[in-house]
C-alpha cells in the first residue's frame, strides 16, 4: 500500500465540484399543489456530482444494495455500479469503471466509505432509516476520531463523509 500516494491520509486531497443546490429546489407558488419526491431530485443531484468530478473520479456512491429503491437511480445515467466480474446481458448498470459501490452490508459500505475518505476523496453513504442503526455508532466513531485529528485551526486533513 505505501506505493500508492493514497494511502498517506488524505495528503492528496481533491477538491469536490457540487452543483448550486438552488437549481434542485422545487417551486411551491401554492401549498398541496406540487408533487415531488425528495430523494428522486437528491438522485438528480448525486448524478450532477458525478458528472462534474468525471475527470477526477474523486466521488463514489456507498450503499447496501438500495440506490434504485431509494430512488437515486439518476446516478445511473452517468455512471454504473462497480463490477470486476463477468457480466452477462440482464445485468443492470454494471462496469468495471463504475462509481456506485453497493453490496448487502452496511458495515462494509461504511468501512469502504471511510476508507475512500481517508485518501482524500469524497462520497456519499444512503441507507434505508431503518437500516442505518446498524452502523450509527460506527460513524459516531469516525467522526469524533475526525475531531480528534484536527490540528489546532480547527483543520483536518481527513475529509467528512455525507450520509442520507
Amino acid at each position: 500500500m505505501a506505493a500508492n500516494p493514497h494511502t498517506n491520509g488524505g495528503l492528496l486531497r481533491t477538491e469536490l465540484y457540487t452543483p448550486d443546490i438552488r437549481g434542485y429546489a422545487v417551486a411551491v407558488d401554492q401549498p398541496g399543489l406540487i408533487k415531488a419526491q425528495s430523494t428522486k431530485i437528491l438522485g438528480e443531484y448525486l448524478r450532477d456530482v458525478l458528472k462534474l468530478n468525471e475527470r477526477e473520479k474523486n466521488f463514489r456512491i456507498f450503499g447496501p444494495d438500495e440506490t434504485a429503491s431509494n430512488r437515486l437511480s439518476a446516478v445511473f445515467d452517468v455512471s454504473d455500479r462497480v463490477w470486476m466480474a463477468e457480466t452477462f446481458d440482464t445485468d443492470d448498470h454494471l462496469s468495471s469503471d463504475g462509481r456506485v459501490m453497493e453490496i448487502l452490508s452496511e458495515n462494509l459500505c461504511q468501512g469502504w466509505l471511510e476508507g475512500y475518505l481517508l485518501t482524500g476523496r469524497h462520497g456519499f453513504f444512503s441507507c434505508y432509516e431503518a437500516f442505518v442503526h446498524i452502523v450509527d455508532a460506527i460513524f459516531n466513531q469516525h467522526a469524533k476520531w475526525l475531531q480528534v485529528a484536527q490540528n489546532s485551526n480547527g483543520e483536518s486533513q481527513y475529509h467528512r463523509s455525507t450520509i442520507s
